[in-house]
């Protein structure tokens, strides 16, 4: 049958999106089309400066001949059908499947061949093997978004009926188009919302990598900057329904309660002008309010807790005590490469000594402050109500319970003087005297961090809409993983990691942000709602249908996100967010909130303190275990922490990057094999000592950022099957100690230091030496060499008081590729041990 181009207009017109809702239907009706749109216009300049660098082709490839955006009528040549796809085209194979295809889907990004090929980080070919010249700026992409929903508008009216008896509302979500293993329900590449989105601090300004679609944080040549990482949020009509649906739009995780809870679930996206909704001509007015109040709640919570403090009153909100808006993030004005609704952070340090009224800004440490118990944890001042742990309790120990009303880290190792003069007192003989005797007073230092909203006000639909919902938005400290997910990891932990290690595999499991139910902000002007507590749900546009458990390949290399479920969602303190309670009455369940204010000041005292606590957030966190001593005493009593996700022995400095020196993350070398009186130690830098406002200008993610999710995977299952080639038997510990099992086996992993970790690298003749004596090669793509100890004493090194030597016993190297263990104990004889258990399956 032919078609006429009457009826392809007809077709596209009458084309709706069926959403499977009981009832529920949206019809793009057609509408009169004006002599000139500007939504067609800049979806065809988007296409003409793109034609000629390989998108003709690509487009013409994939459609096998249909579409060509380099056609005389562009709208018509993006309505037509196209009913066969090239899918062997690198990037298409997870577009959408329902066919006949359009280049524009009305209303349906998703089966919009024109904005995958734009949105989809994989689409970078031309379809014949070469590279594209050139790929889509933001605000490209943008328009051809506002083309799909803006082509054929539906009504007020309509959407109306499409929610049905569910509450209407202009809501503001943070956004992210993915591939089908990152959609909510797996089935092919869609967008991805949340009412949560996360920003990152940086030390100079946002670069948008047009190729990978993203923002990106790192620049390739100077290891040690950090840009700010933007997130994109956009208003859109939406509906409010009960209860979690997978079968529509999910959440990507469900968890217990949901089936009672309200999600808002985007229908329609708004933007400006007479093309959004037919017979509106709407005028849209985004605004950002961030806030940072983590000096004002660290001086009334000292006040609270009967701690004497100077700082009161109005003085509190001011600066630095209070620090807000654009000091510390803005919407960007709209312009031509990087389009609307995009939030950045403020480049700053990321500490800076504070200053109030012109003078430097400090607070009393009080002697009645030190010496309560716990109180002081690695030298940083640990401000949190609750009870002293007295044993390693691990996860336990995270006080979920706990109402952060302050930061809960504060560091008090830089000492103001009388004349003005600072003092680092890590460089004093005497600083555990000086701060457990207190009596001094220490300079406060700022961040930059902060949380907020980001809101929408449209005159034409409040008469209309009784709701408008904000986003909540962190600016959060840097990712320096960019390439690792937490979501992608909790999932493979709970379901390949093998059952007989999985429980004690972490620490502190790795879940994500978007597995707890948490409110906005409640104490920022813009009226969060405690009861309103799914801002962190990562949903997807109604799309019905079975989802699809699609598990990642073994390869996966991973896309850094600014949606929850890439974030942290442990709050000891936090990372992204912490989190306050509310205690509405006797009996009832906790309300808990997203806040900043309860992260450390700066952050950089919770990037040292739970970094060096094992893989406290492993997919933003480095697991710097083996930068400090083994025999910590973080609390006042011994607390060891094994190490999880080992870090190479390049990523802590102890060896040399070609041409750029070392480059450990936190700008603290690792540890250093010594003799002292003919036996063998390891010196490490002291981890009271170790201050990151003192390295903050060498902390770096140039090595880390290389490290993705298969890596990161294979990592944890090498240290793993060494902790089992060790003797330490998770089912043995279970059936000897039940409930306590967990416990008991992080303790014993805890009683091995990893001295070295590197990749064995082809041509290791230790390591043919060792294949060879053990009888057993090792196989995978990933091989590793470990050495490992136990601690014995441990003392602070007489030529440096910044560091301490650790004596070594049990001295023990490993090769493995996590299945198979080669082991020689004190230089002893080398042997094989196949008994790790195995992966329940492959992901």
């Amino acid at each position: 049958m032919e078609l006429t181009r009457r009826d392809v207009m007809k077709g596209a017109a009458a084309g709706g999106l069926l959403l499977g809702f009981p009832g529920l239907t949206v019809q793009y009706e057609a509408v009169a089309a004006p002599a000139s749109r500007p939504l067609a216009d800049a979806v065809a300049d988007a296409c003409a400066r793109l034609a000629g660098q390989g998108w003709r082709t690509l487009l013409r490839t994939v459609t096998r001949g249909v579409l060509d955006i380099g056609a005389p009528d562009l709208a018509a040549e993006l309505a037509k059908p196209v009913p066969e796809l090239d899918r062997s085209v690198t990037g298409f194979r997870d577009f959408a499947p329902t066919l006949p295809a359009r280049g524009i889907e009305p209303g349906n990004p998703a089966r919009s061949l024109l904005y995958h090929a734009f949105a989809s980080a994989a689409v970078l070919t031309d379809g014949r093997g070469r590279t594209l010249g050139g790929f889509p700026t933001l605000a490209e992409i943008e328009a051809v978004e506002n083309y799909v929903y803006g082509v054929r508008p539906p009504t007020l009216d309509r959407l109306r009926e499409t929610a049905g008896e569910n509450p209407l509302g202009v809501v503001v979500f943070a956004l992210d188009y993915r591939d089908a293993t990152g959609s909510v329900h797996g089935r092919h590449a869609d967008l991805c919302f949340s009412r949560t989105g996360i920003t990152r601090m940086g030390t100079t300004g946002p670069r948008y990598d047009a190729r990978s679609r993203q923002f990106t944080s790192l620049e390739p040549k100077q290891p040690f900057v950090f840009r700010t990482v933007p997130q994109r949020f956009a208003p859109y009509l939406a509906m409010q329904v009960t209860g979690a649906d997978p079968r529509l739009f999910g959440p990507r995780d469900v968890v217990t309660g949901d089936d009672e809870r309200s999600f808002w679930v985007p229908l329609h996206k708004l933007f400006p002008g007479r093309e959004c909704l037919d017979g509106l001509d709407l005028t849209l007015s985004l605004d950002s309010r961030l806030v940072n109040e983590k000096l004002k709640r660290m001086h009334l919570f000292l006040r609270e807790q009967g701690y004497p403090t100077e700082w009161t009153g109005k003085d509190l909100d001011a600066f630095p005590f209070t620090i807000r808006g654009d000091r510390i993030a803005s919407l960007l004005p709209p312009q031509q490469a990087q389009g609307t609704g995009v939030l950045a952070p403020q480049p700053h340090p990321f500490a800076g000594r504070a200053k109030f009224k012109g003078e430097w800004l400090s607070f009393n440490v009080s002697a009645d402050l030190v010496q309560d118990p716990g109180i002081l944890y690695f030298s940083s001042a640990q401000l949190i109500p609750g009870a002293v742990e007295t044993e390693p309790t691990y996860m336990e120990g995270a006080a979920p319970d706990n109402d952060r009303r302050s930061p809960e880290y504060v560091n008090i190792r830089h000492r103001l003087h009388d004349d003005g003069r600072l003092e680092d007192l890590n460089l004093n003989p005497d600083m555990d005297t000086i701060i457990r005797t207190g009596g001094y007073r220490a300079q406060h230092w700022i961040d930059f961090a902060g949380d907020g909203f980001v809101s929408v006000e449209c005159p034409q639909l409040g008469s209309e809409i009784d709701t408008f919902k904000p986003a909540f938005c962190s600016v959060a400290p840097p990712d320096f993983f960019p390439h690792v997910n937490q979501h992608d990891l909790a999932a493979w932990w709970r379901t390949s990691v093998p059952e007989q290690t999985r429980a004690a595999l972490w620490a502190v499991p790795p879940r994500a942000l978007s597995e707890f139910r948490f409110a906005g902000d409640i104490t920022l002007p813009k009226g969060f709602d405690i009861y309103d507590d799914t801002l962190t749900a990562v949903v997807g546009p109604p799309a019905p249908g079975d989802p699809v458990a699609r598990p990642l390949p073994d390869d996966a290399r991973g896309r850094y996100t600014g949606l929850p479920d890439a974030a942290a969602g442990v709050t000891d303190p936090g990372w992204e967010v912490s989190q306050g309670l509310v205690y509405n009455e006797p009996g009832a369940p906790l309300q808990r909130y997203m806040q900043a204010y309860s992260l450390g000041t700066p952050f950089l005292e919770d990037a040292k303190l739970c970094a060096a606590l094992g893989s406290y957030w492993p997919s933003v966190a480095p697991d710097a275990t083996r930068t400090f001593t083994p025999l910590k005493d973080a609390p006042g009593f011994p607390y060891p922490w094994p190490t999880i996700v080992p870090m190479t022995d390049t990523e802590i400095g102890m060896q040399e990057v070609r041409g750029l020196g070392r480059l450990p993350w936190d700008g603290i070398r690792g540890p250093e094999v010594r003799t002292v009186d003919g036996r063998p130690v390891a010196a490490y830098q002291d981890i009271d000592r170790a201050d990151y406002i003192t390295t903050q200008d060498r902390l770096t993610a140039h090595l880390t950022a290389r490290v993705d999710l298969a890596e990161t995977k294979a990592r944890v299952l090498a240290m793993s099957a060494v902790y089992w080639s060790l003797g330490i038997h998770d089912p043995d510990f279970t059936a000897r100690f039940g409930d306590r099992a967990v416990i008991e086996i992080l303790k014993a992993k805890s009683a091995w230091a990893v001295l070295s970790f590197t990749v064995a690298e082809a041509g290791d003749e230790e390591l043919a030496r060792a294949q060879q004596a053990a009888g057993g090669r090792l196989s995978g793509p990933r091989r590793y060499r470990f050495r490992v100890y136990r601690p014995g004493t441990e003392r602070r090194d007489p030529a440096d008081i910044q560091k301490v030597l650790v004596e070594i016993t049990q001295d023990v190297t490993a090769y493995t590729d996590g299945r198979t263990v080669l082991l020689r104990r004190d230089g002893g004889p080398w042997t094989r041990d196949t008994s790790i258990p195995a992966p329940t399956r492959t992901s």
